[in-house]
């Protein structure tokens, strides 16, 4: 036996590798580890080379991958494999050609038990229906898997602490400048190119609230856009938010085209906030 190409283990690993940690060989197998899961690996000489490859993912169930440069299974096809560990037999029909490679072979799933039980084995007899398919000796795979397992520890702790960081610093924007200026920027640093004559505030009053907003009790903060002339007159308004109600809306750029007045040209954007009376 000797350690199975690094090519075909970033191909059979289903997780894009992202190797953080280099693992020493153990038992003879050579240990990997990607973004959510742990390998172990074995090339044997036979008939057509063999290779197996068994991983740990981060949920807890087993991949197990074997392929030889004399097979021939088609992509994707499943295949009645059943695998004989330590008396037990695993399997049935869970097997899926995977020819995507130089060596085609097939990938079986099985549940955390399958990796105890290689971990104590000492062969792996390999049928397809009543046919041999291969038979490898399983020396060094306590210790093999045990550093596996010693691998995935590892990867999780790592993920524990980076998920620990996101979260303490999850209250901080990516980038503060992605958002449009605030509307106290708008104000100071001219994103409103014309300028109010008189308060903004006063141009809409509580003697303006719609009737039937005012007897249901509805309130809001519409946003809003004018266009203002060379005269300093608004000749255009449209919501740039709405406060959720129709009336309110409406009332906002009714009403303010009538009450504006500007020094310059340009556009002016705020916000009404629509509050019931006291």
């Amino acid at each position: 036996m000797r350690a199975i190409s690094w090519c075909w283990l970033m191909v059979a690993l289903v997780a894009a590798p992202a190797y953080s940690r280099d693992w020493p060989d153990a038992g003879g197998w050579t240990i990997v580890e990607t973004d959510s899961a742990c390998g172990m690996s074995q090339t044997y000489e036979g008939k057509g080379e063999s290779e197996l490859l068994v991983w740990l993912n981060e949920g807890g169930d087993v991949g197990l991958s074997i392929s030889n440069d004399l097979w021939s299974p088609v992509d994707g096809q499943k295949y009645d494999m059943d695998y004989l560990l330590n008396g037990t037999s695993y399997g049935g029909g869970s097997a899926v050609g995977d020819a995507d490679k130089s060596k085609k072979g097939f990938v079986s799933r099985f549940d955390g038990t399958f990796l105890s039980d290689f971990a104590a084995g000492s062969s792996l007899t390999i049928y397809r229906g009543e046919l041999l398919v291969d038979q490898l000796s399983l020396k060094g795979t306590t210790a093999g898997v045990a550093m596996v397992r010693r691998c995935m520890a590892a990867l999780k702790a790592n993920k524990a602490a980076a998920e620990r960081e996101r979260q303490r610093l999850a209250h901080i924007a990516d980038d503060p400048f992605a958002v449009e200026q605030t509307e106290q920027e708008k104000l100071q640093f001219g994103a409103n190119s014309a300028k109010p004559r008189s308060l903004p505030a006063a141009w809409v009053s509580d003697a303006d609230y719609p009737s039937a907003a005012q007897r249901e009790r509805r309130q809001g903060v519409t946003g809003y856009k004018l266009e203002v002339n060379a005269d300093g007159q608004a000749t255009s308004c449209i919501v740039t938010s709405s406060s959720g109600h129709a009336d309110l809306d409406e009332a906002t750029c009714r009403l303010l085209p009538r009450r504006a007045r500007f020094s310059g040209s340009g556009v002016y954007e705020s916000r009404v906030t629509w509050r019931l009376p006291e």
